[in-house]
């Protein structure tokens, strides 16, 4: 692979862009009811792809001073890629992606336009802060509502993506700490906040008749396993650590989203939701995902 492009797949973080991608696709088969509209489909996740890159990008250009200091090595500290270059790269992907989510409809595209927002003013403003959490779990909750915006929402669409809120902003607190390690407290708050997700998860089931023992059981095993790799972490509470921890639960958005569409009876589309697991895994082992 070219040097040159492996530093834009870096500056982007490809193996989390499949994370973005198993969003979409979850809402999708939960809200068509397994029959998928391929168009529609198609537009969404070109959409969603090109405003996670986007994210990603505009990240490293308002933390460029940031990184010159504490991660030197990354593309645009180093050099390999001009930041004025980065900056172009970041609003261009932006600005692609709402035209592409434009094409689907005017919802999505009004979803797409909020989810930019959230974007920009995460990165300009409120990541120095813990609201910022927040404001990113909002950026993931307003991507699950992009893969169903191509019905009308009802209720339960808005308690669908609350899982994905919930997880997101708990990792997001968690990695506050990866280059700090000051305060241990943040894994027992994301800690709660796993157990929050799974509960809602289960309230899914519920809601949709669809208590199955399987199912259960897997949500089970999976929050075990999330608490066992934070229990590690709390033992083990160091940058490194802590930044193994979030590759860990940042892929495991994919499996996350496989677990609500499982919950909504739709067992097939959570082996393809699972699927998207190889592609980051392979990009993964040779970049970082955060």
């Amino acid at each position: 692979m070219p040097s040159s492009f492996f530093n834009y797949l870096q500056l982007v973080r490809a193996p989390a862009v499949f994370t973005a991608l198993s969003n979409i696709l979850a809402a999708h088969i939960i809200v068509t009811q397994g029959r998928i509209l391929w168009p529609s489909l198609l537009l969404l996740l070109v959409a969603s792809a090109l405003l996670y890159m986007s994210g990603m990008v505009l990240n490293d250009c308002f933390d460029f001073n940031e990184d010159n200091r504490d991660r030197p090595s990354r593309p645009l500290p180093s050099g390999r890629i001009p930041i004025r270059t980065a900056w172009r790269l970041g609003w261009i992907l932006m600005a692609t992606g709402l035209v592409i989510a434009s094409l689907a409809g005017f919802k999505p595209f009004f979803i797409a336009l909020l989810l930019s927002a959230l974007i920009i003013f995460y990165n300009a403003y409120a990541k120095k802060t813990l609201f910022g959490t927040l404001v990113m779990g909002g950026c993931r909750y307003m991507n699950w509502l992009l893969g169903l915006s191509i019905i009308p929402f009802l209720p339960e669409h808005f308690i669908l993506a609350l899982p994905i809120f919930i997880y997101v902003s708990s990792l997001t607190l968690l990695s506050t700490e990866e280059t700090t390690a000051t305060r241990r407290l943040f894994i027992v708050f994301s800690s709660i906040g796993m157990f929050i997700c799974a509960a809602i998860i289960l309230f899914i089931q519920l809601k949709a008749s669809s208590f199955r023992v399987l199912t259960s059981s897997i949500l089970l095993f999976s929050l075990l396993l999330i608490l066992f790799r934070m229990l590690k972490t709390y033992q083990d509470f160091s940058p490194l650590q802590i930044q193994k921890t979030i590759k860990f639960l940042v892929m495991g958005i994919i499996p996350l989203d496989a677990l609500i569409t499982l919950s909504s009876t739709y067992t097939w589309g959570s082996i393809v939701i699972l699927l998207l697991l190889l592609p980051g895994w392979i990009l993964g082992r040779s970049m970082r995902v955060t």
